[in-house]
């Protein structure tokens, strides 16, 4: 409030203030629908309501293509945006939820949420959710745990030799 207080003083003219006022909400606007980060709303009945271009640039998709679709679309796995909704439906705030998008292209990305839900007077509005493409991550980490087993494979075989050799030169 203090900040509105001297936002105020600074406007002694409502023309002023109105102005400001449309500069900063363009200014916001701008600010989320440009964000490098994948956002967008989904409304009390999972129907997505509004979504950022790195949202649909992560997924190819046009804003055509998925307003007013439910969320379930882009989820591989149904039974993980069921568990999200009713978790958001329950007032929970989920912070690095897994689940797999579905592209146009049909890639899965593997991708964390962070979500809650813009309430007013007690009405589920939207949610607020923030997606984060791990995919990349994810094969890096498999490709890892692949390497170690390998690596752990031919020191056993290595080990193995040794003895074998170990044997026959004390033998």
């Amino acid at each position: 409030m203090k900040e509105l207080e001297q936002f105020k003083k600074g406007h002694t003219d409502l023309e002023g203030l109105e102005k400001d006022l449309r500069k900063e909400l363009v200014s916001l606007r701008d600010f989320i629908e440009n964000a490098s980060i994948p956002l967008h709303w989904v409304n009390g009945s999972g129907i997505i309501i509004w979504v950022n271009r790195a949202e649909l640039d992560l997924l190819g998709y046009s804003k055509n293509e998925v307003l007013n679709q439910h969320i379930s679309k882009l989820h591989a796995d149904k039974d993980v945006i069921e568990n999200i909704l009713r978790k958001l439906l329950n007032k929970e705030t989920l912070m690095n939820y897994p689940a797999r998008l579905v592209c146009k292209s049909g890639e899965i990305k593997e991708v964390l949420i962070n979500s809650n839900v813009y309430w007013e007077n007690g009405q589920f509005v939207h949610t607020r959710c923030f997606t984060r493409d791990i995919t990349l991550l994810r094969k890096i980490e498999k490709e890892k745990e692949t390497l170690i087993k390998e690596l752990e494979g031919k020191i056993v075989q290595l080990e193995d030799e040794n003895k074998v050799l170990k044997s026959k030169l004390y033998s």
